[in-house]
């Protein structure tokens, strides 16, 4: 399924919305979550413990970390709010494991194998 650019809404720059597997490091632990959108500037994660506001967190995806704070949290979704922005690379990469999620599970597998070698 392709992804698209959303509406601007109140924000100043555009969001992908997508769920991906991502996670998340605190300084006293790390969980998983689920990456629901993303844009250069903040995201929205999904977790069952979110971390409190204000809370530096590391949002890994990947290869791709971005170090920003939690500006709000309701139920288990939490908003962050980059330090730096992301490198277009960066969200070139997410577009392209969410577009191209097969090849993508493929060529994960094929890492591990060669891991175990």
């Amino acid at each position: 399924m392709r992804k698209t650019f959303g509406k601007l809404g109140k924000r100043s720059v555009a969001r992908l919305t997508i769920e991906l597997d991502a996670g998340l490091v605190l300084p006293e632990r790390t969980a998983r979550c689920t990456l629901e959108n993303v844009s250069r500037t903040g995201c929205r994660l999904r977790t069952t413990e979110p971390p409190r506001i204000g809370a530096t967190i590391l949002v890994k995806v990947e290869r791709i970390e971005a170090l920003g704070s939690v500006s709000w949290v309701k139920g288990e979704r939490c908003g962050v709010a980059f330090e730096e922005p992301l490198e277009t690379r960066s969200l070139e990469r997410i577009r392209w494991i969410i577009d191209n999620d097969r090849n993508h599970q493929n060529n994960s597998l094929a890492h591990a194998a060669a891991i175990w070698r």
